[in-house]
């Protein structure tokens, strides 16, 4: 399964009202890059995403850090119950709107509180170039949430950036010089893998291009 390609004008569109350094970190500036180069990779480590969950028709998935909303036109027909959540939930809201469908949107802060009423309910968590932005302190907090929210045979689907120095070169030829990062996917992976086990493991973009991303899907370590 790809991503659908939303239309760039439509995802410029929802992220507009944002502060410019919230829109930056939505990623909307590489999907609409014009280098085409930067766009593929960037949509790639969507198709990756995506492949690695094989969702199922009808299944609950939640998006944590749902940001533009732009998996949404590819998740909605297909998920039983879809939630997002972010810190800002107006582009994910006004993307639902365009695409159509229902989906629940949980503010950020309220996160840790509604997991608790949710335990065992998702078949699928999409984590995707999140997890770089939690707090350090907060990052083993959130691998636990989801282990709860996991249903029996759930898995999670976390991307995440190297933060090499090609990655970061790469970065600044593109143009993109804010980044908000706290760690690498590195970083995040040795958190992870004190309660998850790694199925499968994807680079993104495929050698001999620079490593930028790594793509995994997890299970609950023992499964």
């Amino acid at each position: 399964m790809k991503a659908v390609r939303v239309p760039r004008a439509l995802l410029r569109e929802v992220v507009a009202g944002l502060p410019a350094a919230d829109r930056a970190e939505t990623a909307v500036a590489a999907y609409c890059h014009p280098n085409p180069l930067v766009r593929w990779v960037f949509w790639q480590r969507l198709d990756t995403a995506l492949a690695l969950a094989a969702l199922a028709p009808r299944e609950a998935v939640l998006d944590y850090g749902i940001g533009s909303g732009v998996l949404l036109a590819s998740l909605r027909p297909l998920c039983g119950v879809l939630v997002g959540t972010d810190l800002h939930l107006e582009p994910a809201r006004a993307m639902a709107a365009r695409v159509g469908g229902d989906v629940e949107l949980v503010p950020l802060e309220r996160f840790p509180v509604w997991a608790e009423g949710q335990r065992g309910r998702f078949a699928c968590i999409f984590a995707l170039d999140v997890l770089e932005h939690v707090e350090e302190a907060e990052l083993p907090a959130r691998s636990t949430d989801f282990q709860a929210l996991l249903a029996p045979g759930g898995r999670l689907i976390v991307s995440g950036p190297t933060e090499s120095f090609m990655y970061r070169l790469a970065r600044r030829v593109a143009g993109f010089h804010n980044a908000y990062h706290h760690r690498s996917i590195f970083d995040i992976e040795r958190v992870l893998e004190k309660r998850w086990r790694a199925e499968q493991r994807v680079r993104v973009p495929a050698p001999p291009l620079p490593h930028a991303f790594d793509v995994t899907r997890y299970v609950p370590a023992g499964c």
